[in-house]
């Protein structure tokens, strides 16, 4: 293909950007420009300073259970492993309220963890830092995996004959060349963790508000759309940082495990079996609580939960929005994805690439005030609404499209065109067959996102569209045992919901580096 032809198809992308990220970012910038004084004030400085520092635990938590778990993954085999690592992908596609409800249920005031031991979490913010550490010390894992994959095993095993323990080798040898991408991840789960905004909102009430939460609540229930876009000013500076340092430490490309690898025995079976035990408590058990919880009332097994589930009018609708909105959007970000990620490849350009990141590092809320700012006469319109989904899901496609196309043996298609085939059909014989997995699962991964979408949809939605994410929040604004069960059926329905997209989607190379 030709630059212009690359340029072609990265052309739909880039405006599609243009107009739906980088003028309404442009227009919350000029708007928070003249009111940046809002900084001065000691509440808010507060709420950056906390929203740092809980973004901060959760890193270095991430850090220091991911990497060993990592480490071992990568240098033994176990029974089950590549089973583990592919479940970890689900907390990814979990909506964030049904994480909510699920660490609710377990240590909540009604929760079974605090029954049993009388310790009530929800007034802390031990609570929201466990909900960060749900969604991403599973980005943390595998990325650090990855990493570790790429160090030659015969290094580590000359350094064992040279003398060195264990211990030794993997930090003097393993740490120091998979650090990039070690870095990479901490720096992915501090930012999303900064940006958070389902878990703040409704795991850390007006004490643990981070600066997400005040920007939705300066923009939905105040209307103060100038202070608002002055805190989107600095949270984008942040933003901005964090990006530039995460492309610059995933340079590397992407690891591939190695072919061979000795039986976990001894300390090192019990070290991985205790790590992947902590993370899978982590990362599963929220799951698994709301299920049950949904099952079972104060008084044992009970249907009723459901069925006020089913019994009600609304549910039939709010699962029919979900479902065609998600559908709305994945088409757009397919098309739109396939093409830029196809261009990209061709153009072998960082800016590009730097470029297709940039939606998954701005928060949902902060994009949803930047419509409203730059097109106020489409307020409250479907179109944007589905603009925003589409935004969301098409880096997950690119992401996941370009390093399959990157993956590809030159020699292939030099071995196609030295056959007489032309570009076309080169294309269709080569590129297509190998890279339509990765569109697939960069299809399934945008699908299971956006069906739980709740930032962009809070701010952006009308009654008539509600979706079985404001259903479900709803819900759990109301007191009482029986909302709260309800709450947990809706929820378990929307994961459902979202896992059966996945897995129908999914082939098997579901992956966002």
């Amino acid at each position: 293909m030709t630059r212009l032809t690359s340029f072609l198809l990265t052309l739909p992308g880039l405006l599609f950007v243009t107009l739906c990220l980088a003028l309404p970012l442009a227009r919350t910038l000029l708007e928070g420009g003249v009111t940046l004084a809002v900084w001065a004030d000691p509440y808010f400085q507060g709420r950056l300073l906390w929203t740092l520092a809980q973004a901060a635990v959760t890193a270095g938590l991430a850090l220091l259970l991911g990497v060993p778990l990592a480490f071992l993954l990568a240098r033994f085999q176990l029974r089950g492993q590549q089973t583990f690592l592919r479940l970890l992908l689900l907390p990814f596609v979990t909506p964030t309220l049904v994480a909510v409800l699920g660490l609710s249920a377990l240590l909540g005031p009604q929760g079974w963890v605090t029954r049993l031991t009388g310790l009530d979490l929800s007034d802390t913010p031990l609570l929201l830092v466990l909900g960060n550490l749900f969604f991403n010390l599973p980005v943390m894992v595998r990325l650090s995996y990855a990493s570790f994959a790429r160090v030659p095993a015969g290094l580590l095993g000359a350094a064992r004959s040279l003398g060195a323990s264990a211990r030794r080798a993997a930090w003097d040898i393993a740490l120091p060349l998979a650090l990039p991408g070690v870095l990479a991840g901490a720096v992915l789960v501090f930012l999303y963790s900064a940006l958070s905004f389902g878990l703040p909102l409704a795991l850390g009430g007006e004490r643990y508000a981070t600066l997400e939460v005040e920007i939705y609540t300066l923009t939905a229930l105040q209307l103060r759309l100038p202070e608002a876009s002055a805190l989107i000013v600095g949270q984008l500076g942040l933003t901005l940082l964090a990006t530039w340092t995460y492309v610059r430490l995933t340079r590397g490309g992407v690891g591939v495990p190695a072919a061979a690898r000795p039986p976990a025995r001894g300390a090192a079976r019990l070290a991985l079996l205790g790590l992947g035990g902590l993370t899978g408590l982590i990362c599963f058990a929220p799951l698994l609580a709301v299920v049950a919880r949904g099952l079972l009332g104060t008084g044992g097994p009970t249907l009723s939960y459901w069925q006020g589930v089913l019994a009600d009018d609304t549910t039939p609708l709010l699962a029919w929005n979900t479902v065609r909105f998600g559908l709305m959007a994945l088409t757009g970000a397919t098309v739109l994805g396939g093409l830029y990620a196809l261009g990209a490849w061709q153009a072998r350009s960082r800016v590009l690439d730097l470029v297709s990141l940039l939606p998954l590092m701005v928060s949902p809320v902060s994009l949803a005030v930047g419509y409203l700012l730059a097109y106020p006469a489409l307020a409250a319109s479907l179109p944007l609404l589905i603009a925003a989904y589409t935004l969301l899901a098409w880096p997950l496609v690119v992401r996941s499209v370009l390093p399959a196309l990157r993956a590809i043996p030159p020699r292939l298609h030099e071995a196609a065109r030295s056959l007489g085939a032309g570009a076309g059909a080169a294309f269709r014989t080569v590129t297509w067959p190998l890279a339509f997995p990765a569109l697939r699962g960069g299809g399934a991964l945008a699908l299971a996102t956006v069906l739980g979408e709740f930032g962009a949809t809070l701010v952006l939605t009308r009654p008539e569209w509600a979706t079985l994410s404001t259903g479900l929040y709803d819900r759990l604004g109301r007191p009482g045992e029986r909302n709260l069960g309800e709450a947990c059926a809706l929820a378990t329905l929307l994961l459902v919901l979202a896992g059966l997209a996945f897995t129908l989607l999914d082939g098997g190379e579901g992956e966002v580096t």
